[in-house]
């Protein structure tokens, strides 16, 4: 029995197949997507219908893989960037390119919603989440204020993830983990906030989906794309979720214990819990998960950036980054580096190194330095997320650098609890893969959880276990107090944006 899963991202679609049976990976495609060119400074757009176009593209690449066993695939689901809108008028036909992550162009309208509704505190309070200036709230007052038109021509509003469902099933309704990052859910009942819908517009919840509940199976694949794929048997959808939480899903998170570190577009810790943890700080974030919990997520945006900056500069692969920084001690010499973006909500933010002296300043201090700044900054979302109330027997690394023994080992130290990564590191589409067969056996009267299929199918490498050297942690629990201070210290005089 195979099961499709889905991932699309604000740069690539990646489609896979799984063998449930032997749990193993039988196809795989990855698509790239492009952007909206020719658009001023903080704008970021992309055309809904390339989502769709790379999507179509991805699965057809993963059917011809699987020959003649593409009839034994009987479910699919898609994890999708959490971060856009799609708008569709009445014919059912998209306005306008979608902006997405990264867009900044509503800085003025996250100052609105902020002064309205008491800052991130008064956020915090009233959603569970505090804005960003790309959330779906910001998108939509900005898309009122500055492109009018359009926003009258809209009949329906939605989210990616919602409109490849609907591409997919011809369903529309909107799905609680993307839902819950866009700033107009109350993370707490799982319902829109009324009071923030209507300070944007007194008819937009006449344009938003209803949220969905009930079955994880939205509908069967629509005659037309079976048809046009070459499925000669009904395909079951399930609801699917946010990137973020089937990335979760895909890594093991949804059972015992797991934390996430991860290094792919940005650096990100994560972790589940079965009732949701409101940061006051708003540095945590609180997300509805695709397993009916609740997502903790830290995230430093610009942590993996940090990274690649430093190997561009010296023009090293990540095999030569990695016997640079290998080649140098604990601590580098007592060279820092603060990542880019350190402690800002700036995505353009700036990085540094302190303790310069003529004997550290080297390439190889330079690599480790900014390894452990990285791994430092995570570990503070690592040990916020546990002051809210989560507890953490090990942690799970993915993204960049997973078969980097160094990487793992400087987290496990960081953190104090062993580290390891997977057998397949497929991230969100091996966890919409996982979706899609719990839901399909729930749709056909077996009882599966989560936890038990994840278990199944996400399975730890060996061979890539590192366990915490205590003396080190000791040494990054002091470096972490260090870099907290020099931040702050920084950024409150203005010398670091």
């Amino acid at each position: 029995m195979y099961f499709l899963g889905v991932e699309s991202t604000l740069h690539a679609t990646k489609a896979l197949v799984v063998d449930l049976e032997s749990a193993e990976i039988v196809a795989h495609e990855i698509v790239p997507h492009v952007f909206v060119q020719g658009l001023t400074d903080g704008d970021v757009e992309q055309d809904p219908k390339m989502w769709i176009r790379a999507l179509d593209q991805a699965v057809r690449a993963c059917l011809d893989q699987v020959g003649s066993r593409k009839d034994d695939i009987v479910a699919m689901s898609v994890g999708a960037q959490e971060k856009g809108f799609v708008l569709l008028d009445e014919q059912n036909v998209i306005l306008r390119p979608a902006k997405v992550s990264g867009d900044v162009a509503a800085r003025k309208q996250l100052d609105q919603l902020n002064r309205a509704f008491g800052g991130p505190p008064g956020l915090g309070e009233l959603l569970g989440n505090s804005l960003e200036v790309d959330s779906f709230a910001c998108q939509l007052l900005w898309l009122k204020e500055c492109d009018p038109d359009q926003f009258q021509k809209s009949k329906t509003i939605m989210q990616p993830l919602d409109f490849l469902n609907y591409w997919l099933t011809g369903a529309k309704n909107a799905e609680a983990g993307s839902a819950s990052c866009s700033g107009l859910l109350d993370v707490r009942s799982g319902e829109w906030n009324s009071a923030l819908v209507g300070f944007i517009d007194p008819n937009l919840e006449g344009m938003l989906l209803p949220l969905r509940c009930g079955s994880l199976v939205i509908g069967p694949v629509r005659p037309e794309v079976a048809q046009s794929w070459g499925l000669r048997r009904e395909v079951y959808v399930s609801g699917g979720s946010g990137s973020s939480m089937m990335a979760a899903l895909g890594s093991g998170s949804s059972h015992d214990k797991t934390a996430v570190v991860d290094l792919s577009r940005s650096g990100a810790v994560w972790g589940v819990s079965e009732k949701p943890l409101i940061d006051p700080r708003s540095e945590v974030s609180s997300w509805c998960d695709a397993t009916h919990q609740w997502l903790a997520f830290y995230e430093e945006k610009l942590a993996s950036r940090s990274l690649e900056s430093i190997q561009g500069h010296y023009g090293w692969d990540e095999a030569n980054f990695e016997k640079a920084a290998a080649s140098s001690q604990v601590g580098a010499g007592s060279l820092k580096a603060l990542p880019l973006g350190y402690g800002t909500l700036n995505a353009g933010g700036e990085g540094l190194f302190h303790g310069v002296t003529t004997e550290n300043f080297t390439p190889s201090n330079m690599a480790r330095a900014a390894l452990e700044g990285v791994a430092v900054g995570l570990a503070y979302g690592y040990h916020r997320t546990i002051e809210l109330g989560l507890e953490f027997d090990h942690v799970c690394v993915t993204g960049r650098g997973v078969e980097s023994q160094l990487w793992r080992q400087i987290v496990s130290d960081v953190c104090g609890v062993p580290s390891y990564s997977l057998v397949h590191c497929e991230g969100a589409a091996l966890g919409a893969a996982i979706h899609a067969a719990v839901a399909y056996f729930q749709h056909t009267g077996e009882s599966l959880t989560f936890s038990e299929t994840a278990a199944y199918i996400v399975t730890a490498d060996s061979r890539s276990w590192c366990e915490p050297d205590a003396a080190c942690h000791d040494f990054y629990l002091a470096q972490l107090s260090s870099q907290q201070y020099l931040a702050e210290t920084l950024i409150g005089a203005g010398f670091l944006v």
